[in-house]
């Protein structure tokens, strides 16, 4: 596959009126799903040149809502980019074989995709770097390829510091762990502090206004259940989780558990294909992909794209938007950070 180029350097309408010094620094988006991570990015005030995911749903919504985003839809290990003047480079390789959600297998193959995510980086050697994952990559089963994410940053001359940030401390309505590692070509990373600790977004204040709202083209439908599980699911307290299911339902007060991008279980145990989100609040339902999609702090105007599994499983994949505009921002900062020091040496 060839390479979709890069366009020159400049500002784009959506980053444009971001604020900044300079213009938006460029970012190349490695297993970019529906673009949370870009999103957030874009709202610090970068821009995104280059997307790359093999989901082609992922990359019609990518398409539909920035048709002027340079989207690479295939295999990342065809990706060969050429391209110089990188500012960052964004992503957060395949966790599924890290997840304590799933099977957490250490040897699945694509827990080595982020040897993938570092060859880009030797190829387009940006100044800074954010790697994103599940939390569960720091457990001592899957050691090794935290290890290796960290021998590899050195060997190409990256000093990075990493931690595990809750998304609900940054304004995601949503509890949600995720490992964050940050690398820096010049200067010393920090990670950001928590924007929102002690006041967070509860699920009432995400979706309330939503009711009756609903419109298939924005990817709020109502599900339809059987009316046994309807009335089990109309008893359940707030946080009390039907049994039978393995799910609960979501307290209005507090922010959300952790949306995720698989089917869950059923009442044998067996595994159920489609998007099983958490039960709604208020009603006796799972959530709608647009009530997910607020939870995950998507805009509204992002418009999914696929078909409804593909629609849960690309917001239940993504990194929240506020989160990511939360490290965004504090990467940009210590970008131009540096540039500051560096235009006082010279000067002095």
């Amino acid at each position: 596959m060839t390479e979709v180029q890069a366009k020159p350097r400049g500002t784009n309408s959506k980053s444009a009126d971001m604020g900044g010094s300079g213009a938006p620094l460029r970012v190349v988006s490695l297993f970019t799903g529906c673009g949370g991570l870009d999103l957030g990015f874009e709202a610090a005030g970068c821009e995104t040149i280059a997307a790359v995911d093999n989901d082609f749903e992922s990359c019609k919504t990518l398409r539909y809502n920035r048709p002027e985003w340079n989207v690479f839809e295939g295999d990342i290990r065809d990706y060969n980019p050429s391209m110089r003047d990188v500012d960052i480079v964004i992503g957060g390789p395949p966790c599924q074989g890290f997840s304590s959600a799933g099977k957490g297998d250490p040897k699945d193959p694509r827990n080595f995709l982020w040897k993938e995510y570092m060859r880009v980086v030797e190829r387009v050697k940006p100044r800074a770097l954010v790697i994103e994952n599940v939390s569960a990559l720091t457990h001592k089963k899957n050691g090794d390829h935290l290890t290796g994410i960290m021998t590899a940053l050195e060997g190409h001359g990256y000093h990075f510091v990493y931690g595990v940030l809750n998304a609900a401390d940054f304004g995601v309505p949503q509890a949600r762990r995720r490992l964050v590692v940050i690398g820096l070509r010049d200067g010393i990373p920090t990670m950001p502090e928590p924007t929102h600790a002690g006041r967070h977004v509860t699920v009432h204040e995400a979706i309330a206004d939503l009711d009756g709202r609903f419109d298939e083209h924005w990817s709020h439908v109502p599900p339809k259940h059987a009316p046994h599980v309807a009335e089990r699911w109309a008893e359940l307290e707030p946080g009390e989780t039907d049994p039978n299911y393995r799910r609960a339902r979501l307290d209005p007060t507090k922010p959300a558990t952790t949306i995720r991008a698989g089917g869950g279980y059923g009442p044998k145990g067996d595994h159920l294909a489609g998007f099983h989100p958490p039960i709604h609040p208020y009603q006796p339902r799972q959530l709608t992909v647009r009530e997910a999609a607020r939870l995950q702090s998507f805009p509204d105007d992002w418009i999914l794209k696929g078909s409804k599994t593909a629609q849960g499983r690309q917001i239940g994949n993504a990194v929240p938007v506020k989160l990511a505009e939360a490290i965004g921002r504090h990467v940009v900062g210590l970008i131009r950070r540096t540039e500051a020091e560096a235009s006082e040496e010279a000067t002095a």
